[in-house]
Parts: C-alpha cells; structure tokens; sequence
C-alpha cells in the first residue's frame, strides 16, 4: 500500500463525517479504511471523532424551554399583524387617494356639464344636434327624423336632472365603496374578521 500524503487529509476528514453519519457508499467507505490502514495521522482523528460521536449519542436532548414555541408564536403573530398594517394603510391611502380623484373627477365634470347646460343659449338646441347626428349617421328618413325628436326633447327636458342624477349616485357609490372598505375582513379598525 502507498502512503497517503496530506493533500488528501482534508478530503479523508470530509469522508470521515460522512462515515459517521452513514452516508458513504461502498467504494468511498473502503478508500477510508484502505486510508486509515496506512495513516496514523487521519486514524488518531478518526478516534478522536469516533469518541464524540458516541458523547453526543449518549447525552440525552435537551428540549426548548417552557413556553418557547407560545412565544414564538406570538411573535410571528406581532409581525404578521405589522405587516398586514403597513400594506393595509398603504393600500387604504392608495385606494382613497384614486377613489377621491375618481370622485373629484365626476364632480368636475358633473359641474362642468350643468354649467355648459346653462349657458347654451343662443348655441343650438341639443334636439337640433341629435337630429343631425342621427341624420348624418343613418341617412334622412322618417325613423332618424323620429328618433330625433324623441331624444331631442327628452334631452331638452331632462338632461339636468339626468345628469345631477349620474353625478349624485356617483358620489353616492363611492361613499358606499369607502364604507364597504372600512368593514372589509382582516382590517384592525373596521367590524372585520382576522
């Protein structure tokens, strides 16, 4: 037998761990004692690390402290709540920051429509737009000259109200939205589940 040189020790301490865990196939666990055989060196280590593998073996295991895994629990708990907070004020600011540019957005234009409304004066009639937009995109007949009127003088009598109407359940839904909001499951301040 040759023998061994101490480039191959640090390998050897390698295969020694594995040997002691039982994780070495065949081959590697005959190359270690073939080694061993030959290296004083490596054999007292190998002893050596025999003898605490058997202490550690023989000692009994100490388990956690009482009331370890509640604490830890507890913790995870603490965190997961911070968590939820943080994303869950940054999601309420966002969401209420779109929800009030929405609602500011309808009122600007539910003011600008009332206000166009009226100031129309001497500007054309909405039943002489509509008739001709009718006109223009299915040709003059007696059913666009119809429907023209139809809708010209329902718009004549009630495009304010109908407007006022759209721009009050707009703020009405986005009232009822933020409500929802504030009740939704898992928010510390609503009425919600965790």
């Amino acid at each position: 037998m040759q023998e061994w040189n101490g480039e191959h020790d640090e390998q050897m301490t390698a295969l020694m761990s594995l040997a002691l865990d039982g994780l070495l196939d065949e081959q590697d666990h005959r190359r270690l004692e073939q080694h061993l055989d030959v290296c004083p060196g490596c054999r007292g280590e190998w002893e050596a690390m025999n003898e605490v593998s058997k202490l550690f073996e023989s000692s009994p295991m100490v388990g956690p402290p009482l009331g370890f895994a509640i604490r830890v629990e507890r913790r995870l708990a603490e965190r997961q709540k911070r968590r939820r907070r943080i994303f869950g004020g940054m999601a309420v600011v966002t969401s209420g920051l779109s929800l009030a540019g929405l609602t500011v957005g309808a009122l600007v234009l539910l003011v600008a429509a009332v206000v166009a409304w009226l100031s129309l004066g001497d500007l054309p009639s909405v039943q002489q737009g509509t008739s001709a937009a009718l006109q223009v995109a299915s040709g003059t007949g007696l059913l666009a000259k119809g429907a023209s009127l139809f809708l010209g003088d329902l718009l004549a009598r009630y495009a304010a109200p109908l407007i006022l109407g759209l721009g009050f359940a707009l703020v009405l839904l986005a009232g009822l939205w933020l409500w929802l909001w504030s009740k939704r499951p898992g928010n510390p301040n609503g009425n919600g589940y965790v």
